[in-house]
């Protein structure tokens, strides 16, 4: 199933948003008692000698300098929430879809993964490693030797052919040179994004699904190196959702932009 994750990004939002609002509070008040305190002090002054006004007026730039730096937070805020929803509608196209992701976790999902290497020249022999998420090794394949770019896929089977279940696993490539050196290989491996998630922290993030929870391998679209129109395997009630969920981050998106406008154009 696909699915947009949107809870942790909303409750995110909750605690980033009452920083700026938190912010203009606790400076009203002080601004507040100042102004009691500078009137009491206004008001029993010698008149032989006054105050020296320069003090007060220095804090009150300070105040104003405050003020403005909690304005800016709050631009800010908004300006994070904007990218965020931004992220979160362009997310929502990859989910179903089979992506390429550059690194070394391998994704084993409906009993198959496939995986790719790329050597930047010929070696003697080349060995792919399968581990499973604890580090331990289950199967190794052998793969050509020639240089260049080579795909492969694994049918979930350990060395001894019992069926693994799916979850995360990891590959390790690895290749030796003619004189015995070892080659350096770059890889990639392939997965169905089940999942859009986005937090503040982290913010938008791809996941693949695989096998129990805890086994999802999760990415930042920068990972992504293609993507596989899987459109036909995904059903109606699968596309039906997705864009239900793309028309309400894309409506969000639309009112934070107008808030954002209205700001903007109240502090001209």
């Amino acid at each position: 199933m696909t699915t947009v994750d949107n809870a942790a990004a909303a409750a995110n939002a909750a605690s980033t948003g009452t920083g700026s609002s938190a912010g203009k509070a606790t400076l009203g008040s002080n601004f507040n008692t100042f102004l009691t305190m500078l009137t009491t002090q206004l008001k029993h002054q010698d008149p032989l000698s006054p105050m020296d006004s320069t003090q007060f007026t220095n804090q009150l730039v300070q105040f104003s300098s405050v003020e403005q730096q909690i304005n800016a937070n709050s631009n800010l805020e908004k300006l994070i929430k904007l990218q965020q929803t931004s992220q979160t509608s362009q997310g929502i196209s990859y989910l179903g879809q089979t992506v390429e992701v550059a690194g070394t976790d391998l994704p084993l999902q409906d009993g198959a993964a496939s995986l790719s290497y790329t050597l930047p020249k010929e070696a003697r022999d080349v060995k792919i490693q399968i581990k499973d998420s604890s580090g331990t090794l289950v199967n190794t394949a052998t793969g050509e030797t020639s240089s260049g770019r080579h795909e492969m896929s694994w049918n979930g089977k350990d060395s001894s052919g019992t069926q693994l279940g799916d979850g995360r696993y990891s590959i390790s490539v690895v290749a030796t040179a003619a004189d015995g050196s070892a080659i350096t290989a770059t890889s990639t491996t392939f997965g169905r994004i089940t999942k859009v998630t986005n937090d503040a922290t982290n913010g938008s993030q791809l996941v693949m699904g695989a096998g129990t929870k805890g086994n999802d391998i999760t990415l930042t679209m920068d990972k992504v190196v293609s993507v596989n129109d899987n459109t036909a395997g995904v059903n109606s009630a699968q596309v039906a959702a997705a864009n239900a969920q793309y028309q309400a981050a894309l409506a969000q998106l639309q009112a934070l932009q107008a808030a954002a406008n209205n700001t903007g154009s109240s502090s001209q």
